[in-house]
């Protein structure tokens, strides 16, 4: 106001000073009379304008310093800040607190003037000067400035600062002093800093007289600058050391106002000890307690006792090792820990909630807080100052052993503090990699470092909508891992170990694993080779399973098990093949270094070596492939000499060589009689030797490319060879003469036969293993998995397994025997399916009205039903007979024996749709279109009661355990049950909004399930009729359904295509047990629940196992079954999330 009125005051004087030098005539009256007195006028205005200028001046001028220090407070504030009542003792500022008032001028315009930012480094006073020099400075103004109470940023600084604003007035300039600005860094996240900068411009912009001084450490300063609220810290106000003069002041000054002395020299050497970055709370603390025990023994401070507190650099060590002492075995360091973050490998201070703390922690924190090295304010804590951790040799020690976990800690606290701050939004909770350190952090270090409740429900949400998520992820690619199954079971056991391992072992992604497993025919991956796998060979007694390696050795595995293998060295060069001999007491092998290696495979002692000359032309590829004669007498060695050599096997001479070839000679093998040999090369030709005379018996010459494999069959008559020109051709030994010629998409490296010589397999260069049926009857199999080109193929003894060796550094071991999971006998629709009793048996009803029963024990059909049209049929109790039901309405009980007796029932007018046995094997019940369902005499065929009560035609009937009731289902869209005592209805189960195809009852009778077309599956109380509960997840509808016979699990299919399992206590789908090509018709479980078997449009029966609860057993057995993991865009199409 004072100023307004002086400016006023100034244009009068401006006015009055023209008229009185103006010089005419021609003006108002008003103004005339202003000319007449302006001279007066004038003396009265500079009489005012000196005045006001005058009262300006004393008004800017702080009053009178009358300093009135309490004297119930030491005069030094040790470790803590000084404060605006400190400021009696507050001292060697002055020029710093001159240049701070000057720069709070209200008249000055722009919010970022009216931000200043008082920047020093750690130790340096700008607390101390902004609370004891600055505020006191404007307290003395005479009442112009209104100031509110310093905070600092904390956990809550929008909040905070919001609450402060609040408090100040309207009319005066308003000052807010945010203390330890660089905590919107160490303690508060990106989103919370961001809002509290946004909260500060827009008050600065709001109001003109808002100022707002912050103190912040230099080292963050520049954090501040690469921010976008640049303009507000750019022209900071700078703390630096103090000088020697003023240190004199420091100590010296508030020593006076107390009635301290020094004695000589004492003074100097605090002085002289205040060299380093924490001076000035060292010195402060020194003071402090040098004061406090001056102050019992007579007010002087003597040099003995200054040296007996350790100095300025020891006196805050000293008493820290000094409480320590006292607290014996109390945490001291981890709880201390508490007190320390890390921001840019700087550790800085963290203030503490006392209720975070443990007992026996606040029993430590107390003890500090005694000793003035901590401090504690409405239940927080904080340290006095910074210097403890970074002076104190214990607690800088530990800090620097656990800056990892502290600076883990700090950026947890900033993430927790966004997802706070965001409304705990699930966008901003930890997913992956984050997550996982967190998840270990969490366990292994938050004991030690200390985590906040908010960490720990930050971590604890990430964790449980991690697990949600990966869950989602587990079923979704469970899900696209059964759609594999049968088209490439190698990729989808690995699409289903992965959301096992992954994602979450949810009973879908446990299932589907155990599906896969079930239907690939890998059974190990052996591993373990430093370069790629050459060769393979089985014993003859099949335990053994030898393979020859490019890294030099031979390793031998017990079977197909990944055991740990013996390792034979092959002389330090390549292996590039492998053979027991008969008796399988020596193994043989053929390297690169032109030798020829024999060892006992009962010590593996190496019992010879034999040797192929050099080959010629500076090529040099060794010994390619060795075979035992059938007796075991003889081993035939090829390779880069162009000869085949046998050698004696007792003796270890040579007893042949048989020349012939032009290049390399690749394959040698012996006819089972031992009367040939045959041997194929780079020549293109095939050599056919009699191994008595060594005369050629034949050339083979229609491959047009190098020959890389030759077996003669089991039997002899046979010779199958494989060449570059992608062929295989078997031969006619008796003329010679090609019998046919496979055609391969590669080249096949490698051949065997099989042991009953029916079939032959091959692995090529493009990974694949193929089996081919020798007479054409069967079409091929592939076998896929291997990484790399497959150089050896071994069918194990008994003809059930087939071995592989791949450059891609593994061996594989392939169960070729044909699957009982998967089975068809007809060429159309699978309708119905029916366990015998006893579980050894299937009966199928197709849609060509035929019914054949599966022993599944030999995998074969056993017989069938060929008197009518059959659309259902159910086994009797005791397993001897089935009741089948035809199209034409009539139902036969048939024993599935041949054996006569068969009963006829007749009585529906139209088709039967259903038929079932009661429990007790008594009575039969048969549902037909004509919209009734009948109870007959299972032993004469009679009927015992008609059922009428549906509108429409019947899809369903079930007997109850205890053989009384009998519930039915209807496309009029209800289920009922009847008393079969009397042929009475007992409920109606009314809710479903389509046809109800199927119901069946828990095998304690107390709850009915059922099935519809409107795509979900009810739980019913069938004597109250009230409905207990819906279970959705069928995108078709639901076909059928059936408890197992233990009463834990529902089983469902779909014209999803999907068979899914289903918990009837939490009325949740727990998996998708597997996904048919097409529409899925039926069901049945095996008699003990282990088993289950789906009939299907896609004109296969197929039986699914029930995973156990052996996890850990199944990861086991699957982590031996894959080659490799998924790569980046396989996850992607399984819809698993990629990896870290």
């Amino acid at each position: 106001m004072v100023d307004v009125l002086l400016m006023l005051v100034g244009s009068l004087l401006g006015i009055a000073t023209n008229y009185a030098t103006g010089q005419s005539d021609d003006v108002p009256l008003v103004l005339r009379l202003l000319r007449e007195w302006s001279v007066p006028l004038i003396g009265v205005a500079l009489v005012l304008l000196v005045g006001g200028q005058i009262a300006l001046h004393l008004l800017d001028r702080p009053a009178p310093v009358r300093r009135a220090w309490n004297k119930a407070q030491p005069p030094y504030p040790g470790l803590e800040a000084f404060t605006q009542d400190d400021a009696a003792v507050f001292f060697g500022r002055d020029r710093e607190i001159a240049e701070l008032v000057g720069r709070l001028h209200p008249a000055v315009p722009g919010r970022a003037q009216r931000f200043v930012t008082v920047v020093g480094p750690s130790g340096s006073g700008k607390s101390s000067l902004v609370r004891a020099g600055l505020l006191p400075a404007l307290a003395r103004r005479r009442g112009r400035w209104a100031v509110a109470v310093p905070f600092s940023p904390g956990e809550d600084p929008v909040g905070t600062l919001q609450r402060r604003l609040a408090q100040l007035p309207d009319k005066r300039p308003a000052l807010l002093v945010i203390d330890q600005l660089e905590e919107l860094l160490t303690l508060s996240g990106r989103e919370e800093r961001d809002a509290f900068f946004t909260a500060v411009r827009d008050a600065l912009q709001r109001d003109s007289r808002l100022w707002l001084v912050a103190t912040l450490r230099s080292d963050f300063l520049t954090d501040f600058l690469e921010s976008g609220f640049a303009e507000l810290v750019r022209n900071p106000a700078v703390v630096g050391a103090l000088a020697r003069d003023a240190l004199y002041e420091v100590i010296e000054k508030p020593a006076e106002q107390a009635g301290l002395t020094f004695a000589p020299g004492v003074v100097a050497s605090m002085v002289d000890e205040c060299g380093g970055g924490d001076a000035l709370p060292l010195l402060a603390y020194t003071l402090q307690e040098l004061y406090l025990r001056a102050a019992r023994s007579g007010g002087t401070v003597t040099e003995e006792a200054y040296r007996a507190l350790g100095g300025v650099a020891g006196a805050l060590s000293e008493r820290a090792d000094q409480i320590t002492g006292e607290l014996a075995d109390a945490p001291v360091i981890p709880t201390l820990l508490r007190f320390v973050t890390i921001d840019r490998n700087e550790a800085t201070r963290r203030r503490v909630r006392r209720a975070d703390l443990t007992p026996r922690e606040q029993e430590v924190a107390d003890a500090f807080v005694a000793g003035r090295l901590l401090t504690g304010d409405g239940g927080v804590l904080d340290v006095a100052h910074e210097a403890l951790f970074r002076q104190w040799a214990p607690l800088r020690q530990a800090v620097v052993a656990r800056t990892e976990d502290l600076r883990r800690r700090t950026e947890l606290e900033r993430w927790a503090q966004d997802w706070d701050h965001a409304e705990r939004q699930d966008a901003y909770l930890l997913t992956g990699e984050r997550l996982s350190v967190a998840r270990r952090w969490l366990a292994q270090s938050s004991r030690t470092v200390g985590a906040t409740p908010l960490v720990e429900e930050f971590v604890d949400c990430s964790l449980r909508a991690d697990r949600t998520t990966m869950e989602r992820a587990a079923d979704a690619a469970a899900v696209r891992a059964l759609e594999s199954v049968d088209t490439d079971p190698e990729i989808a056991v690995l699409a289903a170990l992965a959301a096992v391992e992954q994602c979450a072992a949810t009973p879908g992604a446990v299932q589907a694993l155990h599906t896969a497993l079930g239907a690939s025919r890998l059974r190990a991956v052996l591993r373990g080779f430093e370069r790629g796998a050459s060769g393979v060979a089985w014993s003859p007694d099949g335990l053994r399973l030898a393979v020859s390696s490019d890294d030099g050795t031979v390793r031998v595995w017990p079977s197909d098990r990944d055991d740990q293998p013996v390792v034979l060295a092959g002389g330090g060069a390549w292996v590039q093949g492998v053979a027991w001999s008969p008796d399988g007491r020596r193994l043989a092998a053929g390297c690169r270094d032109t030798t020829v290696r024999v060892w006992s495979s009962d010590i593996w002692a190496e019992l010879a070596v034999l040797r192929h000359m050099e080959a010629t032309g500076g090529r040099e590829e060794g010994v390619g492939g060795v075979a035992w004669s059938p007796d075991g007498s003889r081993l035939a060695s090829v390779g880069s000499d162009c000869a085949v050599r046998i050698w004696d096997t007792d003796t270890y001479a040579e007893s042949a060589v048989l020349c012939g070839h032009q290049r390399m000679v690749w394959s040698v093998t012996w006819s089972p009689d031992g009367k040939h040999v045959a041997s194929g090369g780079e020549d293109g030709t095939i050599r056919v030797w009699a191994a008595a005379t060594a005369a050629v018996v034949t050339v083979l010459t229609d491959h047009h490319h190098n020959v890389e494999s030759i077996r003669f069959s089991p039997d002899g008559r046979r010779l199958a060879s494989a060449a570059g020109d992608r062929t295989i051709r078997i031969w006619d030994t008796g003329s010679w003469q090609v019998q046919r010629t496979l055609e391969s998409p590669e080249v096949i490296n490698s051949l065997a036969w099989s042991p009953d010589g029916m079939r032959l397999a091959g692995g090529d260069a493009d990974r694949t293993a193929w089996i081919w049926s020798v007479d054409g009857t069967e079409g091929e199999v592939r076998l896929t998995g291997h990484a790399d080109t497959i150089y050896g193929i071994a069918w194990s003894p008994d003809g059930k397994r087939l071995a592989t060796a791949s450059r891609d550094r593994t061996a594989a071991v392939w169960n070729v025997t044909e699957t009982t999971n998967v089975f068809s006998g007809r060429d159309g629709a699978v309708l119905r399916v029916a366990w015998s009793p006893d579980g050894t048996s299937i009966a199928s009803v197709y849609q060509d009205g035929s019914l054949s029963i599966r022993d599944l024990a030999f995998g074969r059909t056993t017989g069938g039903w060929h008197g009518g049209e059959v659309c259902d049929a159910a086994w009797s109790p005791d397993g001897t007979r089935l009741v089948i039901a035809l199209r034409d309405g009539a139902a036969v009980v048939w024993r599935v024996d041949g054996s006569n007796g068969d009963i006829h029932l007749a009585g529906h007018t139209e088709a039967l749709s259903h038929v079932s046995w009661s429990p007790d094997g008594t009575r039969i019940a048969t549902g037909s279109r004509d919209g009734t369902a009948r109870v007959w005499d299972a032993a004469t065929g009679a009927t015992v009661h008609i059922l009428r009560g549906h509108e429409d035609w019947i899809g369903g009937t079930a007997w109850s355990p205890e053989s009384r009731y009998l519930a039915t289902s209807s496309t009029d869209r209800t289920a009922i049950v009847w008393d079969t005592t009397d042929g009475t209805a007992v409920t109606t189960l009314r809710g479903h909004l389509d046809y109800v195809w199927k119901v069946h009852w828990s095998p304690d009778g107390r709850r009915l399930v059922t099935g519809s077309r409107d795509r979900t599956i009810r739980l019913w109380d069938p004597f109250e009729g009230t409905e207990l509960a819906v279970m959705a997840g069928h995108e078709e509808r639901v076909q059928d359904v059936a408890w197992s016979p233990d009463g834990t699990c529902i089983a469902s299919v779909s014209q999803d295509r999907t068979v899914r399992l289903w918990d009837p206590d939490s009325a949740t789908q727990t998996a998708v047990l597997g996904i048919h090509a097409d529409r899925v018709s039926g069901l049945a479980w095996h008699p003990d629940g282990s088993r289950l078997a789906t009939a299907s449009r896609d004109r296969t029966v197929r039986v699914w196992t029930m995973a156990d609860h052996d996890i850990d057993g199944l990861l086991r057995r699957a982590r031996q079954r894959v080659f490799r993991e998924l790569s980046t865009e396989e996850r992607r199409s399984f819809l698993l999330p990629d990896r870290n």
